[in-house]
C-alpha cells in the first residue's frame, strides 16, 4: 500500500530579505525554511509530507554574495560550499575555510549546500564550524524586530541546537580580514577519503608576529568532538608570546587530547578521537612550522 500524503499548503520564495522576514513574523505554526535542502530533505527522507509550509530562500540575490567591506568579508548565507571552494578572495584570506568546503561530499552536494545550512543545521561534525569559529566568526541575525551580531562560539548551544529564534534568519557571516603573517591547517579524519562524515576535524591558525617567530595569536577548534565544535583555550595560553622554534609539539598535542570529551559512535570510539586528535595537532603545528620557514 502506498502511503497517504498531505500535499504541502503553503510554499514561499521571497526575492528580499525583508520579504522574507515579513513572512517568518506572521507565521503561527512552523515553516521550514530550506537553503540548498542538502541537511533538510535527508533528515525528512521519507516524511516531507509532514511539512506543510516551505520558505525557500534561492531567489535572495543578496544572500548569494562574497564581499570585502572595510577590514572584513561578509559572506551571504546562501553561498555554497563550490563557491567557497572556488573563490579567489577566500583562498587568499581564509583559505582553511576553502579547504574544509572542498572537503564536503560530492561535486553535486557542493554545488547546492549553502555556508548558512551547514551553520544553522549545527552538526557536531558539521565541516565548517570548527573554521568559522578558528578564524573569529560573526553571525548576522535578522527579523522584523532587528539585527543581532553574535559570535560563532555563541551560536551553537547543543547537537543541532542553536540560538536561532523561528523569526529569525542567518543572512550574513562575517570574518575580520587577518593579518599578513597568519597560518592555517585543516585536518579531517574520515573512514575513507571522499564523501565522509568527519570522525575528527581540527583546525589551527596561528598569527605570527613581524619577526614571523613570535606567536601572536592562535585558535585552536576541533568538531565532532563535543555537542558543539569547541575551542582549545589553553593552547592559546601555552603559545601567545612564545618563539614558534620552541614550542613543544607533543605537550600541545597532548593537551588538545586531554581537553576533548567525544563519544564513541559508528564513526569511531572516544579513545581513537582522543590518540588521533594528539596527533593532527602535532601534524597542523608542523605544517604551519613548514609555512612559516617558507614565508617571503
Amino acid at each position: 500500500m502506498h502511503q497517504r500524503t498531505v500535499p504541502c499548503q503553503e510554499y514561499f520564495a521571497p526575492r528580499k530579505i525583508e520579504e522574507a522576514l515579513d513572512i517568518l513574523s506572521k507565521q503561527e505554526k512552523e515553516i521550514k525554511v530550506i537553503a540548498g535542502g542538502t541537511d533538510l530533505l535527508i533528515q525528512y527522507y521519507d516524511r516531507l509530507y509532514e511539512i506543510n509550509s516551505w520558505l525557500d530562500l534561492k531567489n535572495i540575490k543578496e544572500l548569494q554574495e562574497i564581499k570585502i567591506h572595510q577590514n572584513q568579508m561578509e559572506i551571504g548565507a546562501m553561498v555554497t560550499h563550490a563557491q567557497l571552494e572556488k573563490s579567489a578572495e577566500i583562498k587568499k584570506y581564509f583559505p582553511v575555510l576553502g579547504k574544509a568546503a572542498a572537503d564536503i561530499g560530492s561535486p553535486q552536494i557542493r554545488s547546492r549546500g549553502t555556508i548558512g545550512g551547514n551553520i544553522v543545521n549545527a552538526s557536531p561534525a558539521g565541516d565548517l564550524l570548527a573554521p568559522l569559529m578558528a578564524y573569529n566568526a560573526q553571525f548576522k541575525l535578522l527579523s522584523t524586530q532587528g539585527e543581532k551580531i553574535v559570535p560563532a562560539e555563541e551560536f551553537f548551544v547543543g547537537p543541532k541546537k542553536t540560538i536561532l529564534e523561528p523569526a529569525q534568519l542567518l543572512t550574513r557571516i562575517i570574518l575580520p580580514l587577518p593579518s599578513e603573517r597568519t597560518y592555517g591547517s585543516w585536518i579531517k579524519i574520515g573512514k575513507r577519503k571522499a564523501l565522509i562524515i568527519a570522525t575528527i576535524t581540527l583546525v589551527l591558525v596561528v598569527e605570527m608576529a613581524k619577526d614571523n617567530k613570535t606567536v601572536k595569536d592562535v585558535r585552536t577548534c576541533l568538531g565532532s568532538v563535543a555537542p558543539t565544535p569547541v575551542e582549545i583555550k589553553e593552547i592559546r595560553k601555552k603559545m601567545v608570546g612564545k618563539n614558534f622554534d620552541q614550542l613543544d609539539f607533543a605537550e600541545l598535542g597532548q593537551i588538545v587530547e586531554d581537553k576533548i570529551s567525544p563519544i564513541d559512535d559508528i564513526r569511531g570510539t572516544k579513545e581513537y578521537r582522543k590518540d588521533v586528535a594528539k596527533e593532527i595537532m602535532i601534524n597542523a603545528l608542523e605544517e604551519i612550522d613548514a609555512a612559516r620557514r617558507s614565508y617571503k
